[in-house]
């Protein structure tokens, strides 16, 4: 019989496609950062957070957690199970965080932290719904990228050396440091949990052979990770993100524009007029921020608050 490794891309396919009609429905669970403060701004508040993720997602072990992306203001689950189920999840989840960060000192308006959820209706979106959420902390942070960022599961995707972290098994630690981690009195239900030190091991409670098994191999993964700027807008779009791609990926788009367009390959020679419908073009198609339209094409910021009059200037969320 002939290994995965070695089959055909479109036999590939069909095993991923067998195992996407097999596994769901599948959903995309996130928040709106634009009206909620920051939840976490410190590794303990992050820590903690996904911490009670790591609990929520062992209580409710009818959904599985395909991918997640805890940021500062809000979240990307990637979740399989009945809408319904995922849904309770969530409001446990936010149930419990809002009872610990109250303990803890922390002052959040939790009642802006309100859950959407979209059906993920083919194979091909749920990877590119995986990848937009692997990609939130390195479009809008520079010092990382979807394999290093600590507080989401792109770091656990095809990572061999993830493999070899000492990881405990909840069960043999002590009842109180498992409460403590836990954040909750009961424990019961926890036993598949594992911790790396204080942080709960992310396959231990996100199902990461599900996610990884809906991609061909880990080359496939990656270029999900990078070449659907088109995708990702659409996307962008639904969940109304304000940043979806770098300044790198940007450029690139920029490039490509003004090539079909203009045939010109160097920003830095369009005209005025071709500037502005290049500005215009990023603007609506990629999200492109003023600030971002600002350092690209070197647009004076009072021809770009004209232009875009109710944009904001740009900050990554």
């Amino acid at each position: 019989m002939k290994t995965f490794s070695s089959l055909s891309y479109t036999e590939k396919e069909k095993i991923c496609e067998s195992i996407f009609l097999q596994e769901g429905p599948f959903w995309h669970l996130f928040t709106d950062g634009t009206r909620m403060q920051n939840i976490f701004t410190c590794e303990d508040e992050f820590e903690t957070g996904m911490n009670i993720l790591a609990a929520s997602s062992c209580r409710h072990h009818e959904v599985k957690l395909v991918a997640f992306e805890l940021m500062s203001n809000h979240l990307h689950w990637i979740l399989a199970g009945k809408r319904e189920t995922c849904l309770e999840m969530f409001e446990d989840y936010k149930i419990r965080m809002r009872r610990v960060f109250r303990r803890m000192g922390k002052i959040v308006d939790w009642d802006q932290f309100q859950a959407d959820i979209i059906p993920i209706d083919n194979l091909r979106s749920l990877k590119n719904e995986i990848a937009y959420a692997h990609r939130n902390a390195f479009v809008a942070q520079a010092e990382y990228t979807p394999y290093n960022y600590p507080w989401g599961s792109g770091l656990a995707y095809f990572n061999p050396a993830f493999k070899s972290i000492p990881a405990e098994d909840f069960d043999s630690l002590s009842y109180d440091r498992r409460r403590a981690l836990a954040h909750m009195r009961n424990i019961d239900g926890l036993n598949k949990l594992k911790f790396f030190r204080n942080r709960a091991f992310i396959p231990s409670f996100c199902d990461i052979e599900l996610g990884k098994s809906l991609f061909c191999d880990a080359r496939s993964y990656f270029s999900s990770l990078t070449r659907n700027a088109e995708t990702f807008s659409e996307i962008a779009s639904r969940l109304k993100d304000v940043v979806f791609l770098t300044d790198d990926e940007l450029y690139a788009a920029a490039v490509k524009y003004c090539t079909d367009e203009y045939n010109i390959k160097q920003l830095a020679v369009l005209s005025p007029e071709q500037k502005i419908n290049t500005a215009k073009e990023l603007h609506f198609r990629y999200n492109a921020t003023k600030q971002q339209l600002r350092r690209m094409l070197k647009l004076d910021m009072t021809v770009l608050d004209q232009l875009f009059p109710d944009s904001l200037s740009g900050k990554h969320p």
